[in-house]
């Protein structure tokens, strides 16, 4: 009896690649051990990004469970490992004081990777653990790996700022949380050569504190970081003075950008909405803007002004800048106990007219002479409520489509979407593989 038909190994090889790396991590698993065949592109999917954090959050770790020890274990039975290992993530996030200070086996396992080949490197600490807590060794090598000549990808929280000036130009998207303004000299010693220029394409920000002082450190001219070929920028402002942080980082890319996203200081009081303006004048490459809007959180006097200064801010975009934009992106949170009489008092009727001004604002002008948003093609809203029940989404989703009707009504898409309660202090979601 002959044997059935069986597909060349070249197609059987791709079959591991259909498979979600972090969604199928278990098939992957199973399906490297029944064929060497498999083996290793399943191990390429697997390892491709490492995940080093804390599986129980402020307990105490016994010194062979901690995750540099589970890594430097893993690299010495299975040396080959290493060399499927592109993404990095080292994730020391918990409240407390957390894993990373006291992890003595994470340096000898940074140190037999080959940091050439790390395209991405997120390091996110807490500021329990200050970065001048963590064991020398273990400083050079997050240096060495920022050093990467293939890196093209660097996250950081709650480290110095400084770690940018080690990567070389292959460096294109840059994101810093809350990272810390002062220098660590002991990581000169793997800086970049002079002659090296890092040209950004991303950059995100999100500091609570001193974004001015990171912001001069990026334009700073000695520290050879340009600016003039940002497409994207993503700020959150912390107090009034950031927006003018924005204007200025605006103010290196306006040729450049194409998409600027922006959270707004969301205490703002009603003189910051004239005096804390954020300049997008002459953004001709402008085609994308997201606005991130706390809508109900009130000012000092117990005033809800972040809605009415992003309908300001909107009405306020030149014609230069406005004309080009095809996408308008509102991420709107609410906390409806927040807001006396809720959407149907006083202060709702308010912050309904600042929305409709919004709606109104980049739909009027399409059908009129003085054309300033001719280039719009959509127009979308999420909605995030405090509430943990959710049971006012409804009542919200009613209320913010009626304060856009004008949107939708229009030749312009429009998209509203209900996103579950929103959770403070969410971080980013949990990446691949996890040590």
């Amino acid at each position: 009896m002959p044997l059935p038909p069986r597909l060349p190994i070249e197609l059987l090889s791709l079959l591991p690649t259909f498979f979600d790396a972090q969604r199928d991590a278990k098939v992957l698993k199973t399906l490297s051990l029944t064929s060497q065949l498999f083996l290793k592109p399943c191990q390429t999917l697997l390892f491709n990004h490492i995940i080093l954090t804390s599986p129980t959050p402020n307990a105490t770790i016994p010194d062979g469970a901690y995750p540099g020890a589970k890594f430097f274990n893993l690299l010495e039975r299975s040396p080959k490992v290493s060399r499927y290992i592109q993404k990095l993530t080292v994730s020391n996030t918990a409240l407390a004081y957390g894993w990373l200070p006291n992890d003595m086996a994470l340096a000898r396992a940074l140190k037999k990777l080959d940091p050439n080949q790390i395209t991405a490197f997120c390091l996110r600490n807490n500021r329990r653990a200050q970065w001048y807590f963590l064991p020398f060794d273990v400083r050079i090598a997050f240096a060495s790996i920022c050093r990467s000549a293939c890196l093209v990808e660097l996250s950081v929280r709650e480290v110095p700022l400084t770690l940018l000036g080690v990567c070389g130009p292959s460096l294109k998207r840059f994101e810093a949380r809350d990272a810390e303004a002062r220098d660590d000299g002991n990581i000169s010693s793997v800086s970049r050569l002079a002659s090296e220029e890092i040209v950004l394409d991303s950059l995100r920000l999100y500091h609570h504190f001193d974004l001015d002082k990171h912001v001069a450190y990026l334009v700073d001219p000695a520290n050879k970081i340009r600016l003039d070929g940002l497409t994207k920028l993503d700020i959150l402002a912390a107090s009034p003075e950031d927006h003018a942080c924005a204007s200025d980082l605006i103010a290196h890319c306006r040729d450049s950008l194409r998409t600027f996203v922006f959270d707004p200081y969301s205490e703002i009081s009603e003189p910051g909405i004239e005096g804390a303006s954020v300049d997008l004048t002459d953004c001709t490459s402008l085609t994308s803007l997201e606005l991130h809007l706390d809508a109900t959180c009130p000012d000092p006097e117990g005033e809800r002004h972040c809605l009415h200064w992003a309908a300001s801010f909107i009405s306020k975009i030149p014609p230069t800048t406005s004309n080009n934009i095809k996408s308008l992106f509102l991420s709107l949170r609410l906390d409806l106990s927040d807001v006396p009489g809720e959407l149907t008092g006083y202060t709702g009727n308010q912050l309904y007219y600042h929305l409709r001004t919004i709606a109104v604002t980049v739909t009027d002008s399409i059908s009129t002479n003085n054309r300033k948003w001719k280039a719009l093609e959509e127009v979308k809203v999420d909605v995030q409520s405090s509430n943990p029940n959710d049971d006012d989404v409804e009542e919200i989703e009613a209320w913010v489509l009626d304060a856009m009707k004008p949107v939708s009504d229009s030749a312009v898409r429009f998209d509203l979407v209900a996103l579950p309660h929103y959770m403070y202090g969410a971080t980013f979601a949990d990446p691949l593989a996890t040590i």
